[in-house]
């Protein structure tokens, strides 16, 4: 199987805490890649390495460094006052020849018609918005972390649509959630974190007969890192 990005025996610390410990992460080319644990697990963490925004205590990250990333990591930063055309205009000219002109980028996420300015908009247009400026180099590898937080049915619908089809396009993607039964409708593999160790990965088609949500909690809930590898 071609992998995107891996790491081997991935290890970070901030002075003497270990946030992630020897890790060992594997994303498929052109997958859905569900990164799942609790808060303080350490997925926001590894995203942050895996895209180089910090660097590793130990261990390798394995990435073709001429492949395009994208990323929403925190809260998008956006000027309220301005429309979403002249946030993008703004950012784009911050940009070294963007792949993505800003029609094509509200084309995509559906914010084309919206004049009204940022302070207007609901949480996920403000996420879609946000989503248009990851998008503005078409990234191979896009990195989403709890981008369904404080949405809507119909803003987690559309963010669920969007992320389906840059898949479809062949954009590999990770992503985070607690919203576990919205990413059993688009995740292709997991991951579980816990404690800054990765549990077990695997292909979601590899979970049968039960929930994702369920397997999370029957496997892995209210367990130790020291028991679970013992089984």
């Amino acid at each position: 199987m071609e992998y995107i990005i891996s790491t081997e025996h991935l290890t970070k610390k901030y002075k003497d805490t270990t946030v992630l410990s020897d890790i060992s992460v594997h994303i498929p080319t052109a997958s859905i890649y569900g990164l799942i644990g609790n808060n303080g697990a350490g997925k926001t963490t590894l995203m942050k390495v895996l895209l180089g925004l910090q660097a590793p205590t130990s261990g390798t990250v394995k990435k073709d460094k001429t492949i395009t990333t994208g990323a929403i990591l925190d809260y998008p930063a956006l000027f309220p006052l301005w429309s979403a055309r002249k946030n993008l205009k703004y950012q784009l000219s911050l940009i070294q020849n963007p792949k993505l002109s800003i029609n094509e980028l509200l084309e995509i996420v559906n914010l084309k018609d919206t004049k009204k300015p940022v302070f207007q908009y609901s949480y996920g247009m403000k996420q879609r918005l946000a989503l248009a400026l990851a998008l503005a180099n078409k990234p191979k590898l896009l990195f989403l972390d709890e981008p369904l937080n404080g949405l809507d049915p119909q803003g987690i619908r559309d963010i669920r649509s969007l992320i389906k089809e840059l898949s479809n396009d062949g954009t590999t993607i990770i992503i985070s959630s607690h919203i576990l039964d919205e990413l059993q409708k688009i995740v292709t593999h997991v991951g579980f974190l816990q404690n800054g160790q990765l549990i077990k990965e695997c292909e979601l088609e590899k979970i049968t007969d039960t929930s994702l949500e369920n397997y999370y909690f029957n496997e892995f809930g209210g367990k130790t890192y020291e028991s679970i590898i013992k089984n």
